[in-house]
């Protein structure tokens, strides 16, 4: 028998362990554990195997069965085993996923008891594309092994947040006596009448079979709310700002002694909220009264605490005496309205393991390393459809999006959001997009709705064109730990500013005069360079309710958006000022003056990616490799203590995972170098929408040599550099046809122009530029002058 795990968990990750224990209560477990295999083990095929061909777990008491399968590197998928020898009682099975060694090390403490299992055939199905990365349509190799290995981790992370459609199981399962739910949090309900939910009553019935049951209501669309947790066992309930048993607790009461909850049985539950009032009933009986201050609206859901199991029917929710909402939860009809269903759409998330969420912002990163590696295009559209279907009535997108969502087919009529410089990232992204593509029917479909983006933030502008927040709820930013941000904020503008300059070729396309949004670009750029700049700092100040420092992000964006138009606010001295930042892991994504305000210390490969960005388009070499050696290679250095073949979401000062167990180490957003690489390196990037027209302009970076390829909607674009041993060059490349090209010299030479000669095909040339036509062959060499 093949016994498939999915009912444990939809991922598997780097390390499964498997250990035969058990509880105090005497029931035995199997322990799993599961981290990443070797890219030579990752391919199309349908199973990917763990080091193990036969495993036996004996474990007698007091003496517990424990073995790592330690697959070394990423797997994304659905573990499976066959059971071929039961001894004893082993009827229980608990199975624990880790990125990261380290994570299953703080396994908990269990009793021992008598039990021998048997497996074989352990591995994992893959749920991703697994196609090895020296076989994906783009290619990056140089003199360099360490450049090499960021490309390829790179690509790994991006390959591991391309979701299929339909690939995601339901979440729950569902059955004619009810929907069981085991060890799960709950995920709420999706729809905006019940996000903005102030005062009802939820009603349902539930049967617990193992420990006792859960349920939240006031929560977030990110199942963050107010999770109540019901003891069967101990007779207690409880309630906590969260969405789990783990997160803060707000109140403990004891169950009355006239509540009889037993196991296995049906009771009646109903939960009456209003804002900040709570009270619990279970069988007309009052088990909890409490006031609180930490959500005051929000949507509901049900679930389990861990180590707890139980059966729910009959989920009803009422507002002003009016049903709203009604479930039998006996058929699977009510899974989409609670996201958990499967997924109808090809999607990136953010992290492959968490948050497994689809999120404007990232795009812009994770969206361009994709396309130079996995052109992973149905992905990417897939999430800029399911997006461009959540644009608020007033302009600006919504930053987060379930995968289990599909479109909307209808505006969203709502006027607030969160993350606002996401909406500006995610114009970044559908601009880019549009040149790799070329496609004027995407160009077409999507310019009325980026002008809407940029009309609104027009309307939200001072009299000297800077971008202004004005409600503090649209300014968080990726770093959701730190104080949100409001009024004029650098970044903010930094990012308007960069969607402006961006997206005019697809606004052109698209039908739009940009004779109004060259104007509104020219003026804030002179506004924030005349507004915002620091003579202090050598550098643009947070925002101009914070001038004590920088952001490393907000910087680079400038530089990348031509902000800094006064010439001693150049962008040597904007990345020599940025230099401060940086630690033996990395750069701090702020200064020591924004940390002292209580903003984290902490290292952020996404803020790097655009610093990394800026600093090759600046030609400035030694700041590129000093991101590139300090920051990324250490995560893809095979010898790293946390290595997971994977680029993590953040760092500590140490190099660490930054939010500890909870960091995501395997993030699409930190995958900004490989697109770098490959745009600078190799130097190939589109100049016309479609690769119609490209230029290729080599980045040296001190390398030897570098060759690859960038996949294109027509074909790929190889490139292929060297310097023999006497410091002369010679180039080639090649296109599809349909394109033309015009080709730099790679900078530095090692050997000066002035003592040398070119040649392409043999004949000398009298320019230092040079055109390339789609079809053929581009040769270049350089020799000596006789």
């Amino acid at each position: 028998m093949l016994t498939n795990l999915s009912w444990l968990s939809p991922l598997a990750r780097r390390i499964m362990g498997l250990a035969l224990l058990a509880p105090a209560q005497g029931q035995l477990l199997l322990n799993s554990r599961i981290l990443h295999s070797r890219y030579t083990n990752v391919s199309n095929s349908e199973f990917i195997a763990a080091p193990y061909k036969t495993l036996t777990l004996a474990a007698t008491n007091g003496s517990p069965a424990v073995v790592i399968l330690d697959y070394l590197e990423g797997v994304e998928g659905f573990p499976a085993f066959e059971v071929v020898g039961v001894e004893g009682n082993t009827s229980v099975f608990e199975v624990t996923y880790a990125e990261s060694k380290a994570a299953l090390n703080q396994y908990m403490f269990n009793l021992s008891s008598e039990g021998a299992l048997t497996l074989k055939n352990i591995g994992v199905k893959p749920s991703v594309d697994n196609t090895p990365i020296s076989q994906l349509p783009g290619r990056f190799n140089s003199s360099s092994d360490k450049l090499n290995r960021i490309w390829s981790v790179g690509a790994r992370t991006v390959q591991m947040t391309e979701i299929p459609k339909n690939t995601i199981p339901d979440f729950l399962e569902v059955s004619s006596e009810g929907t069981l739910v085991n060890s799960l949090a709950p995920q709420t309900h999706g729809s905006a009448v019940a996000a903005q939910l102030l005062y009802y009553t939820m009603n349902f019935e539930v049967k617990t079979l193992v420990g006792g049951f859960g349920f939240t209501v006031l929560s977030s669309t990110l199942n963050a709310g107010i999770y109540i947790s019901c003891d069967v066992d101990k007779k207690t309930i409880t309630a906590h700002a969260g969405s789990t048993a783990e997160d803060a607790v707000l109140a403990s009461f004891d169950l009355p002694a006239n509540a009889s909850l037993t196991l296995g049985k049906w009771h009646s539950v109903q939960a009456d909220v209003a804002m900040t009032d709570i009270s619990v009933t279970i069988d007309g009986i009052q088990v909890l009264k409490m006031s609180q201050t930490e959500r005051f609206f929000g949507s509901f859901g049900f679930g389990a605490s861990f180590g707890h199991c139980a059966l729910f029917r009959n989920l009803s929710v009422a507002s002003q005496g009016e049903e709203i909402f009604s479930y039998s939860l006996t058929d699977k009809s009510f899974l989409a309205d609670f996201f958990m269903g499967s997924n109808p759409l090809n999607t990136v998330v953010d992290g492959s393991r968490r948050d497994r969420i689809a999120y404007t912002g990232d795009l812009d990163v994770s969206g361009t390393a994709a396309l130079v590696s996995t052109h992973g295009l149905k992905y990417i559209i897939g999430s800029l459809d399911l997006f461009g279907s959540y644009q608020a009535s007033p302009g600006f997108f919504i930053p987060t999006a379930k995968i289990q969502q599909d479109t909307l087919s209808h505006p969203l009529d709502v006027n607030i959001t969160g993350l606002i410089g996401y909406s500006f990232n995610f114009v970044t992204a559908v601009a880019g997009v549009y040149m790799h593509t070329g496609d004027v029917d995407f160009a077409e479909k999507w310019a009325p709705k980026i002008q809407k983006m940029l009309d609104w933030a027009d309307s939200q502008s001072l009299e000297n064109g800077l971008f202004n927040v004005s409600d503090a709820s649209f300014g968080g930013d990726w770093n959701y730990y730190d104080p949100p941000q409001s009024g004029v904020v650098t970044k903010f503008n930094a990012l308007y500013a960069y969607a402006l300059q961006e997206s005019q070729p697809l606004l052109a396309d698209g039908g739009i005069n940009v004779t109004l949004y060259q104007s509104r670009l020219e003026k804030l750029r002179l506004a924030i360079d005349t507004t915002l700049w620091s003579d202090d700092l050598q550098a643009y100040y947070l925002s101009e309710d914070l001038r004590a420092g920088f952001s490393q992000d907000s910087n680079a964006i400038a530089i990348l958006a031509g902000v800094n138009v006064n010439s001693s606010h150049s962008s040597e001295t904007i990345l020599s000022t940025m230099t401060r930042l940086m630690q033996p892991a990395g750069p701090l994504a702020f200064s020591e003056g924004v940390i002292a305000t209580g903003f984290q210390s902490y290292i952020s490969p996404y803020a790097s990616a655009y610093h990394l960005r800026a600093a090759m388009a600046s030609n400035d070499s030694q700041g590129a490799l000093d991101l590139l050696e300090n920051l990324w290679f250490p995560m893809a250095d095979k010898e790293n203590a946390n290595y997971t073949g994977t680029f993590w979401e953040t760092l500590d000062q140490d190099g660490r995972p930054g939010l500890k167990l909870a960091t995501s180490l395997c993030h699409g957003w930190s995958a900004g170098a490989t697109a770098e690489l490959s745009k600078y390196v190799l130097g190939a990037v589109p100049s016309k929408p479609g690769w119609v027209e490209f230029s290729v302009a080599p980045l040296t970076l001190g390398l030897k040599f570098a060759e690859g390829r960038v996949p294109t909607t027509k074909g790929n674009v190889c490139v292929d550099w060297k310097f023999d041993d006497e410091g002369l060059l010679t180039m080639v490349v090649e296109a599809p046809i349909g394109t033309k090209g015009r080709v730099a010299l790679p900078k530095p030479l090692l050997v000066e122009t002035s003592d040398s000669k070119f040649l392409v095909g043999g004949i000398e040339q009298d320019e230092l530029e040079f055109e390339v036509i789609g079809g053929t062959k581009f040769v270049l060499t350089q020799s000596d002058k006789e």
